[in-house]
């Protein structure tokens, strides 16, 4: 940071700029620090002065820096920084001095008031120190530096065009700094005019420039409802505003005042988050990544699909402003970040100047979820995928679709489409979720292929859902439809979220089981009765089986199938009443058994279009139904188990025989 001229604007002398190691040794490092010196005199410049290290010294005795690279050397052996600061700043003809030491104990590095107006220079110096600890205390992590480096490459608002050691950058590194006291010692006695000492130059003044237009616009909102004639137009004049404002109570206006310090709060974040991503990610970003960046990170359609094409600094400040939770966590800047990482390909570890941002933002949970869900993949696919839950509310028919739009396992959006009583205004409420969720998928220039369709016990017998007509064609000719129960969703009476999610996490684990070759099939005896079935089902344990008719019971299906989809919420059934030969049903499924429930929907398709199957085991699971419960299916539910009830009473006559 110091030797970008954009920044800190120091003269970088290659490897006479940096020395690094455990054991420099006291004569390389004074000797370095003379010739920096001469060469800063000779330039005229400021010399910048930054010891990191180790440093030892008692009872607040003089600082000592440890260049042997052993503790407890004797004091010859290493440093005394409050000499080497004292004779540095008093060389003859040097234009001032600003020293950063970060190290244990380095209140202790501040020279002696007389040693620096009786020396050489006779005061005729300028000196900022600027250091980590008390004289008494340690220091943790180079916490100083780290934290230092990060406010010069953020900037700071309202701090004019240079970072100064003063009581702004003192104020900030309090904040960010925890676990010891950073402290500065100034000394101006110059008898030249010009500025005052400056450490770096200030990023937001000398980068920045004016606001985006939708950061801006939400700063002039927020200062409106402050006054109408506010025109704040600059985080500057912000900062300085709620300066001059800040014991402001009481009333709307107060409620105002704070909306204003939220909008700053989030002018902060997007300035701290554009800055980062610029630098990490910007260099291999197209207009046409940028636009699945916000597909992937959930920004609103309208927004993501403007033209002229969004910028960078559009998408995080629309993140910035229009993305914060009531708690005021930015999520929406996490996600874009999240969507940015995923789109360049950072899937794995990520970039350290991302972890720090995020770390810095308290982000660091949010981004490695989000992140982890969208490169959760199956099958490799990079496409999104829609689920649509019908919804009865425990009447007879659906009343609404919910329609989800995931990619991997992260939700991109949702909608929800009501519909009336009867098949007619069930698939125009399918078709219009279809519809919806097709430009997403055009963004990512992916076709949709996979729809999972989660429906209610009578509604997934009586009415399959990949054989609804939409768009003129049958729902399962287009896409991969993966039928659900939505038992998960809305819990049948008497049985709550928690024992239906226990249920399908048993389930899961009996999948994984290496000795599970296929479902548990039931036989007619089995199906006689509900009774018959309840007696049967209560000798083996809840998830323990996928379980699989190869023929329906003559009477009390709908009430065969419910206690089936409680006990297991995967069931295998055949399509039609009408079965030939069981066996050759059996067979087919467990052949096939590791590609379900995704082979069942290709076996369909074929048979829809009249091509024969290229396996001959293949024909016959166009013939079976199922409803099929796996990880990604567990995930969706789990995700929204907060916000499940259980169905209403109107469901026992209905669903319990």
């Amino acid at each position: 940071m110091l030797v970008d001229p954009r920044l800190g604007g120091c003269l970088d002398r290659g490897s006479d700029s940096l020395l690094v190691g455990t054991g420099l040794g006291k004569i390389q490092v004074e000797s370095a620090v003379e010739k920096a010196a001469q060469l800063a005199r000779r330039d005229g410049g400021t010399l910048i002065l930054a010891l990191l290290g180790h440093g030892e010294g008692s009872g607040g005795a003089a600082l000592h820096f440890v260049t042997s690279g052993k503790r407890n050397d004797p004091p010859l052996t290493n440093v005394n920084v409050t000499s080497l600061l004292n004779d540095t700043l008093n060389h003859p003809g040097l234009n001032g001095l600003v020293a950063i030491v970060d190290t244990c104990l380095s209140g202790g590095a501040v020279p002696a008031a007389p040693d620096v107006t009786s020396g050489r220079q006779k005061g005729d110096v300028r000196f900022s120190l600027l250091f980590a600890a008390t004289a008494h205390q340690p220091a943790y992590d180079m916490r100083l530096s780290t934290e230092l480096t990060r406010l010069i490459a953020e900037g700071l608002p309202g701090a004019g065009k240079f970072l100064k050691v003063d009581d702004d950058l003192m104020e900030r590194l309090g904040e960010r700094i925890r676990g010891q006291q950073p402290g500065r010692n100034i000394f101006d006695g110059g008898s030249r005019v010009g500025d005052a000492l400056w450490l770096a130059r200030n990023h937001v003044a000398f980068r920045s420039g004016p606001l985006g237009p939708i950061a801006k616009q939400a700063l002039q909102d927020a200062s409106r409802r402050v006054d109408r004639s506010l025109l704040l137009s600059t985080e500057e004049e912000l900062v300085a505003w709620l300066k001059d404002n800040e014991h402001t109570t009481g009333g709307g206006s107060w409620i105002a005042v704070q909306r204003l310090r939220e909008v700053q709060a989030e002018l902060e974040a997007g300035r701290k988050t554009l800055s980062v991503i610029s630098s990490v990610f910007g260099p291999v970003l197209t207009e046409e990544s940028l636009q699945l960046v916000g597909v992937l990170a959930g920004l609103p359609l309208d927004f993501v699909r403007q033209e002229p094409p969004r910028t960078l600094r559009d998408t995080i400040e629309h993140a910035a402003h229009h993305g914060s939770t009531a708690d005021g966590q930015q999520r929406a800047l996490a996600h874009v970040v999240a969507a940015m990482a995923h789109v360049t390909r950072h899937r794995g570890q990520l970039p350290p100047e991302v972890l720090a941002w995020a770390q810095d933002l308290e982000l660091t949970a949010v981004l490695n979820s989000r992140l982890d869900e969208l490169n959760h993949q199956p099958d490799g696919d990079q496409a999104p995928r829609l689920v649509l839950v019908l919804a009865d509310d425990g009447g007879e028919s659906v009343v609404r679709v919910d329609a989800w739009l995931l990619f991997g396992r992260a939700v991109l959006s949702r909608s929800r489409f009501p519909c009336g009583a009867g098949h007619k205004e069930l698939k125009r409420a399918m078709a219009e979720a279809v519809a919806w969720a097709l430009p997403w998928a055009n963004i990512a220039k992916q076709p949709m292929q996979r729809i999972d369709v989660a429906a209610p016990t009578l509604v997934l017998l009586d009415s399959p859902p990949e054989e609804h007509v939409v768009r003129k064609q049958k729902l399962a000719v287009n896409y991969t439809v993966t039928t659900r129960w939505s038992g998960l969703l809305t819990p049948p009476i008497g049985v709550t979220v928690e024992d239906m999610l226990q249920v399908g996490a048993r389930l899961l684990a009996s999948l994984d089981d290496s000795d599970c070759c296929g479902p548990k099939w039931l036989q007619g005896e089995h199906l006689q009765t509900v009774d018959h079935l309840q007696q049967h089902l209560s000798n083996h344990g809840f998830g323990q089986h996928v379980w699989a008719l190869s023929s329906l019971p003559e009477s009390d299906w709908d009430y065969v199938a419910q206690e089936l989809l409680e006990h297991a919420p995967a069931l295998v059934w055949p399509r039609q009443k009408d079965v030939s030969n069981e066996l050759v049903i059996q067979a087919s499924v467990g052949k096939h058994w590791q590609a379900l429930p995704q082979q069942i929907s290709h076996a369909y398709r074929t048979h829809l279009s009249g091509a024969s199957p290229s396996d001959d085991d293949l024909g016959p699971l166009a013939t079976v139904r199922a409803a099929w419960h796996d990880r990604d299916w567990h995930a969706f539910c789990l995700r929204r188990a907060d916000t499940i009830v259980s169905a209403p009473d109107e469901m026992a006559s209905k669903e319990r025989a």
